[in-house]
């Protein structure tokens, strides 16, 4: 063996070992303040996970007066909610409140993050962001799932005892498979390609979404940017054909890149998922 390919062998195993270097990405320090930069109010959510890990997160309710329900948002893999709820927070302006959490080892949440745990974070913020939702409002309840948070969002959501209360299940520039994704990776790298066939080797799926995404019940929508450099359109189509659900909607974004929907082309897809909430009854 080469002196390169032993290097990339044992890059490979450092960087793949135990999956968490690769998919979770967390940051302790909060970059933004809702209130001192965006004079947004929230109340800070304390919460436990299915195993007692505290876990924190942000309730934003609706500047509206009319509720219309409430938004989960699962967010990606780096950093914290601190720079993630940016991208959600719009709609209190349209009468929905937003819970936004951040999982364990991220932000305020203690532990560090694996995919078991995680997965049982997933579980706990689904019974608090239903809780925040009978309580201040009721209406709609959303769980919206970006990147990493989607493929959560997704393992977790068939095995919530309340499932049925979900109202819309959106996917946005996300995943199904760890295995499928750290493949994509490696196989396009020309240091490490000749080791792809290895993530299968090292890299667990046992809490990853694509044995359990022909489950969900719930509408759903699925939303891939045609230029996603992270996490390519390709990932998005294979949940979309995946899906067993009633009532299904792919949005191919042309100019889309990663989690970028409503801030992109002049935020032109804002009113289009609107008017879907809108036509959505309460649960």
């Amino acid at each position: 063996m080469k002196i390169s390919q032993k290097l990339g062998l044992i890059f490979f195993l450092l960087f793949f070992s135990g999956c968490s270097h690769v998919f979770y990405q967390p940051t302790r320090k909060h970059f933004l303040d809702p209130r001192k930069q965006f004079k947004l109010e929230y109340d800070d959510i304390t919460f436990k996970s299915k195993d007692g890990t505290r876990l924190h997160g942000w309730f934003f309710k609706a500047k509206a007066k009319e509720v219309k329900g409430t938004i989960v948002q699962f967010h990606g893999n780096a950093e914290n909610i601190s720079t993630h709820f940016f991208s959600l927070v719009w709609l209190i302006d349209h009468g929905y409140n937003l819970f936004t959490f951040d999982y364990r080892g991220y932000g305020k949440s203690d532990g560090y993050a694996f995919q078991e745990g995680v997965y049982e974070d997933a579980l706990a913020a689904l019974d608090q962001g239903l809780d925040l939702r009978n309580n201040n409002g009721g209406g709609k309840f959303v769980v919206y799932g970006q990147s990493l948070g989607g493929n959560i969002a997704l393992r977790a959501l068939p095995d919530w005892k309340e499932q049925k209360k979900v109202s819309l299940f959106v996917l946005d520039s996300t995943f199904a498979s760890y295995q499928d994704v750290a493949f994509h990776k490696i196989s396009h790298s020309w240091l490490l390609f000749w080791l792809s066939p290895l993530t299968f080797v090292v890299i667990s799926d046992k809490y990853a979404a694509d044995e359990v995404m022909d489950k969900v019940r719930n509408p759903v929508l699925v939303i891939v940017g045609q230029k996603d450099e992270v996490i390519p359109q390709k990932f998005g189509k294979i949940i979309y054909k995946g899906l067993k659900t009633e009532k299904k909607w792919l949005w191919k974004l042309p100019d889309g890149r990663h989690i970028d929907a409503y801030h992109h082309a002049g935020g032109m897809y804002r009113g289009p998922f609107l008017k879907l909430l809108d036509q959505l009854p309460p649960t």
